[in-house]
């Protein structure tokens, strides 16, 4: 990295002595012989050649004027200075260049736009908002990306009314964000269930429905408050639109959805469901559902019945744990012990292996995250399928 950052000065420094030179010539008479830079520009590419990086950039700052072919390069250089972690030489660039009473008010925007980049890398998030929003007041090239980096601070504040004003306005200007807004909606919906504001809940529920209508995490909201108000027949009919949002979610649903339909005595029912959804998303938690309700009615060997055929198709752990489970109930002696073994190596395996995996940067683990909390995407973190998952 470090042999990458000087090739880029050394480019730059060349192209600086190439510029200066240049304007050098202009002010001279064509006969007069100059090499058209200074001192301190050989003194600059001296240090830089000798591998004194910081000093040579200083200096040769310090050498180049900021005009209509130069304003960009330092731009580069104060960027480049904060992917290397380097914030504060990066403000102070940024702070020298905003200083300036020559700059257009395009350059004046660049510059704000990435002295706030530099704040917000520093974890100064006041500064930066502060220069963000003065910008994206202004109509201008910067004001997309700044709403961008607005939005970021306010996901990090958890600011959720910020964020849903700010990502109306970016969908006004032809960014893709409604699935993001939904979730802005679903935090505050989550935020009145906790405070028994059920008003609320509704309120920004139906509002994430209406930005996205395959929201799964709205739809669940929704069923805890119908279950929380006794309201079981409705949680139910609440529950089953998943099928229809996203079927890979249809598991998640299943508890809530038991409670429900047994405390409606309507296990039958619920029966019928299960055998609904396997037409549609062949998934190992339905199928252990399903058996644990034949277990109930019609005994064990009815309900591994429905497991194992269920296995021959779509091998699984999970599954196969769980057939092991039934098996051992009726099994004794040696038999027992071996089917002991077994599900002591299905359980490692499944203790071990994650669950939920994001679609865009393969962030994996056991708990949902509707936000993947290493790519920061909302709603690509779903259910693993195969083999080791569902």
């Amino acid at each position: 990295m470090v042999d990458l950052f000087v090739g880029v000065l050394l480019f730059v420094a060349i192209v600086i002595g190439w510029l200066l030179g240049k304007t050098e010539r202009k002010k001279r008479a064509p006969v007069e012989p100059s090499f058209g830079v200074g001192k301190e520009y050989f003194d600059g590419l001296n240090l830089l050649l000798n591998e004194k990086q910081d000093e040579a950039v200083d200096l040769l700052l310090k050498t180049l004027d900021v005009n209509g072919d130069t304003f960009e390069t330092h731009i580069v250089m104060g960027s480049l200075f904060r992917r290397r972690g380097e914030v504060d030489r990066s403000i102070r660039i940024h702070q020298d260049l905003l200083a300036r009473s020559d700059l257009n008010k395009a350059q004046h925007s660049a510059v704000k736009l990435e002295l706030a980049r530099d704040y917000l890398k520093a974890g100064v998030l006041d500064r930066s908002e502060r220069l963000l929003k003065e910008i994206a007041e202004e109509n201008n090239l910067n004001q997309v990306k700044a709403l961008e980096y607005l939005l970021t601070i306010y996901e990090q504040e958890r600011e959720w009314l910020q964020c849903i004003e700010v990502a109306e306005k970016l969908i006004a200007k032809g960014k893709s964000l409604q699935v993001g807004l939904a979730h802005y909606h679903c935090e505050l919906a989550e935020q009145g269930l906790k405070l028994g504001d059920y008003v609320q809940v509704r309120r920004e529920v139906k509002k994430a429905q209406q930005a996205d209508k395959c929201c799964v995490r709205a739809t669940m909201i929704l069923a805890e408050l119908e279950t929380e108000t006794n309201n079981h027949g409705e949680a139910v009919k609440v529950l089953r639109k998943v099928l229809d949002q996203d079927p890979a979610f249809v598991p998640d649903t299943l508890p809530l959805l038991h409670d429900n339909y047994e405390k409606l005595g309507q296990m039958s029912e619920l029966s019928k469901y299960l055998f609904e959804c396997l037409e549609k998303t062949p998934a190992i938690s339905i199928v252990i559902e399903l058996s644990d309700l034949v277990t109930q009615l019609e005994g064990e060997q009815s309900g591994a019945f429905v497991l194992s055929e269920y296995l021959k198709k779509r091998p699984s752990v999970k599954g196969l744990d769980r057939l092991i489970s039934l098996q051992m109930s009726r099994a004794e002696g040696d038999e027992k012990d071996n089917l002991g073994i077994l599900q002591a190596f299905t359980q490692k395996l499944i203790k071990d292996k994650p669950i939920y995996r994001c679609t865009e940067c393969g962030f994996d683990g056991k708990t949902l995250h509707w936000k993947c909390p290493t790519c920061k995407t909302w709603g690509a973190v779903r259910p693993i399928q195969g083999l080791e998952g569902e």
